[in-house]
């Protein structure tokens, strides 16, 4: 709204600031053009990064929104978690805290969104984040995935979710086999025989 605002009264906003920058030392016409140009690229620049970090915070806080979520689990005897932590992860590209750190744009917002990775070796892993599902059916996709990995007896037990109609899910169809193509790939990177 203050955006909308100030570009309609920028016309009316000219002459006072040609007065302010003619007071601030700028001693010709030039000099006011330059200063005004200089302030234009930074609006604009200033502007960019506000849209391109709406946009961001969108992708990150997509989850927070409350939607049908699909939820499975699974067991899977002789597996440990730390195997099934390292294949699942590696095959989804979940990134621990300090990887996010470094390859979100704007890392200050991740505790403001769903993003989480804990982990606790060979008890247990959870993890929630925007990832790449390469599916053998639907291809590679951009996907919210929530995805829990804990020991169990002489295994693990895998539990995962995801928000029917939203973050990416809502690009691959009905929910029913979409879930049950991921079911079937989580439990074969889990056992080793994943891409």
């Amino acid at each position: 709204m203050s955006g909308n605002c100030i570009r309609y009264r920028l016309p009316h906003l000219l002459l006072p600031a040609a007065v302010f920058l003619a007071l601030t030392g700028c001693e010709s016409i030039q000099e006011i053009d330059r200063a005004a140009g200089e302030w234009a690229r930074e609006h604009k620049a200033q502007r960019a990064a506000e849209e391109e970090a709406a946009r961001q915070r969108g992708v990150l806080t997509a989850t927070k929104h409350s939607c049908r979520q699909i939820a499975q689990s699974l067991y899977l005897p002789g597996i440990d978690a730390d195997t099934a932590y390292v294949r699942l992860k590696r095959y989804f590209g979940f990134h621990t805290q300090s990887e996010a750190q470094k390859v979100y744009p704007y890392p200050e917002w991740l505790p403001q969104t769903n993003y989480r990775h804990e982990t606790l070796p060979g008890v247990r892993y959870a993890m929630s984040e925007e990832v790449v599902w390469h599916s053998a059916t639907y291809g590679p996709h951009h996907v919210w995935l929530t995805l829990d990995i804990e020991r169990e007896k002489r295994g693990s037990r895998l539990r995962w979710s995801w928000c029917e109609g939203a973050d990416g899910w809502e690009k691959l169809g009905a929910p029913t086999q979409v879930q049950r193509h991921l079911a079937q790939e989580i439990e074969q990177v889990a056992r080793g025989g994943g891409k």
